[in-house]
C-alpha cells in the first residue's frame, strides 16, 4: 500500500510541473504577442 502513495504523489507532482510549465509558456507567448503588437504600431 505504501508504493501506491508514492505513485500517487509522483502523479500529482508531474501534473503540477506540467501546469507550471504550461503557465510559463502562456505568459511568454502573451508577452511576445504584446511586443509584436507594439512593433506593428511603430
Amino acid at each position: 500500500m505504501n508504493a501506491i502513495k508514492f505513485l500517487f504523489a509522483a502523479y500529482i507532482a508531474t501534473w503540477v510541473i506540467h501546469a507550471f510549465y504550461l503557465g510559463t509558456l502562456v505568459r511568454r507567448f502573451s508577452r511576445l504577442r504584446e511586443q509584436l503588437r507594439e512593433l506593428g504600431k511603430k
